[in-house]
């Protein structure tokens, strides 16, 4: 399956999405058999749903103000087939090789900029980061999902970045739910760009606090849920919650010890448009 994931705040790429999904369910249902847009297939793979909604998240990694951001992805599948369970924190991937037991390919995810204001008053901006690299993903029973992705940054930041989890996964009718745990591991780089306070920023800041600098990597474990229900026949109604605490130079800086907090939350709602049923 190929997934494209779009979190906030790409609201360009939101609007788009809903603008595909409104005006594909808003044709008559044999201009649909006729413009069926899964007809149209790039190196043999067709879109298959779109999914748009809100989330709710920290306005900054480490942050404990929170804001609601558009949350959306636009998902393909090889010609003839379903895509397979996805996790809401999966990168975007396009399995490469592998089948229904095990699966690899490339993984890309885009990271947020983080601006100079609110708590971060006086603080260096940082940029869009984009993330490419690997994934794999394996299912030792029916039930039960392993994935891991490796990644490296380049833009905003250019550290090395690795998640591990594990998913349950429970299937009853047409509801589809997830519950595993999550563990994050990236370098000394992006501890240093995202926790880091040089005496410049110090000094800049109107809250008093003191310059830190990382000495080591950056970690972060958590767990994440999800449940999926189809509403009819092209609509699925889709929920997922996520909490993350920074562990260790994280949890010491003080932009997550002073500034916001460890404990990182995030919980969203949206709709899925599933196309060609």
């Amino acid at each position: 399956m190929l997934r494209s994931a779009v979190e906030a705040p790409r609201a360009r790429s939101w609007a788009a999405a809903i603008g595909t999904a409104v005006a594909v369910s808003s044709l008559p249902a044999h201009v649909q058999a006729r413009a069926d847009l899964t007809d149209i297939t790039i190196l043999g793979w067709s879109l298959h749903n779109v999914r748009f909604g809100a989330r709710v998240a920290p306005d900054y990694m480490g942050s404990n103000d929170y804001r609601l951001f558009p949350s959306g992805s636009i998902n393909f599948a090889r010609r003839g087939t379903q895509p397979g369970f996805g996790a809401p924190d999966d990168g975007a991937g396009l399995g490469l090789i592998g089948d229904s037991r095990w699966s690899a390919g490339l993984v890309g995810r885009l990271r947020g900029p983080r601006e100079s204001d609110g708590d971060l008053r006086g603080f260096d901006k940082v940029d869009w980061a984009a993330e490419g690299g690997v994934f794999a993903a394996y299912w030792p029973r029916d039930w039960l999902r392993l994935r891991g992705e490796l990644r490296r940054g380049v833009g905003g930041h250019t550290a090395w970045i690795a998640d591990a989890g594990a998913d349950i996964v429970w299937r009853e009718g047409g509801l589809v739910a997830s519950l595993g745990p999550r563990l994050t591991w990236a370098d000394d780089a992006f501890a240093r760009t995202y926790f880091a306070v040089d005496p410049a920023e110090a000094a800049r800041s109107p809250f008093d606090i003191a310059p830190y600098a990382p000495d080591g990597p950056a970690l972060a474990a958590g767990v994440t849920a999800s449940a999926e229900f189809p509403l009819n026949r092209h609509w699925n109604l889709v929920a997922a919650a996520r909490y993350r605490r920074g562990l260790g130079d994280i949890a010491d800086s003080p932009i997550v010890a002073d500034l916001g907090s460890p404990d990182q939350f995030s919980a969203s709602l949206s709709v899925r448009y599933m196309l060609g049923r």
